[in-house]
């Protein structure tokens, strides 16, 4: 195989790996989005809560944009139609093998995505994938979305939480 070949393969491989666009069923359930786990981690945080009473729990959240938001957002400072942001949410653990201070990511607990999509009246929406589960369907409006509207910093997004995509 010639480098011409190699370096055209790789580029293909390159686009599929971070081409990232919404995909839904008949019935708008959102598909688990494939390979997000090579887009840009823009934010990590440990027992969040917009609870004021202390969590019981604690959970790393790792949230991922698509390189073509993350692109956009760090060009213009907006969100394009189609963004996906996925968040995984992780238990936390101490004192295993050799750590004996500080937290880790141990088990995956869930998949969580929100899709910035004109097909929705409000523009996003939130889904929960369910263990193992290949599609979700939105939350309700109250579950997420008023929440979201209130306090993200930027279009429904919490960018005040996402060192990466923070305009420090």
């Amino acid at each position: 195989m010639t480098m011409k070949r190699v370096f055209l393969l790789a580029l293909i491989i390159g686009l599929i790996l971070t081409a990232a666009e919404p995909r839904f069923t008949e019935s708008n359930q959102l598909r688990r989005p494939e390979g997000y786990r090579n887009w840009p981690l823009v934010g990590s945080s440990l027992a969040m809560s917009y609870n004021e009473a202390p969590s019981q729990r604690e959970e790393f959240h790792h949230v991922y944009l698509d390189p073509k938001a993350y692109k956009q957002y760090k060009s213009s400072g907006t969100f394009p139609d189609q963004t996906i942001l996925v968040m995984e949410v992780y238990s936390a653990a101490s004192q295993v093998s050799i750590n004996r201070q500080g937290r880790f990511a141990e088990k995956l607990l869930r998949v969580e995505a929100a899709v910035k999509d004109q097909r929705f009246a409000d523009k996003w929406a939130y889904f929960h994938f369910d263990e193992g589960a290949a599609t979700a369907k939105a939350f309700p409006k109250k579950d997420c979305w008023n929440c979201h509207a209130e306090h993200a910093e930027t279009d429904n997004v919490f960018t005040q939480f996402y060192g990466v995509l923070r305009a420090d």
